[in-house]
């Protein structure tokens, strides 16, 4: 089964402020490898990512001090990325980079950030 969703929030159970990336964070995402080209597909919203380049930044969208529903979503370690993947079927996990000098939210588990590069 397919199952596509259709939106993603970041929550977290405490009031977060944004960071600015002081290095490349090394994170991971859930994606789905397209045929007929070098191109990655995400599982929410159906974002395509091609390796090495980076994303249109976009703006952090925060609803209140602890939901921020825009952004592009990671996960902070390959098996936080593992134990999404299956809720969302039989996907592959990728490393991201979230560039140096990035403005970004975390939780315990997960990053949403302004931009963010496909390393494959």
């Amino acid at each position: 089964m397919n199952l596509k969703l259709k939106t993603m929030c970041f929550v977290t159970t405490e009031s977060v402020k944004a960071k600015i990336a002081k290095t490349d964070i090394e994170c991971w995402k859930v994606l789905f490898p397209r045929l007929g080209g070098n191109k990655y597909e995400s599982p929410v919203e159906s974002f395509h990512y091609h390796p090495g380049r980076k994303t249109k930044k976009v703006i952090l969208n925060k609803v209140n001090s602890r939901i921020i529903n825009e952004g592009y979503h990671s996960y902070i370690t390959k098996k936080d990325a593992e134990n999404s993947s299956l809720m969302c079927g039989s996907k592959e996990i990728y490393k991201m980079i979230i560039p140096k000098g990035t403005r970004y939210f975390s939780n315990s588990t997960e990053y949403v950030s302004e931009t963010i590069i496909l390393v494959q």
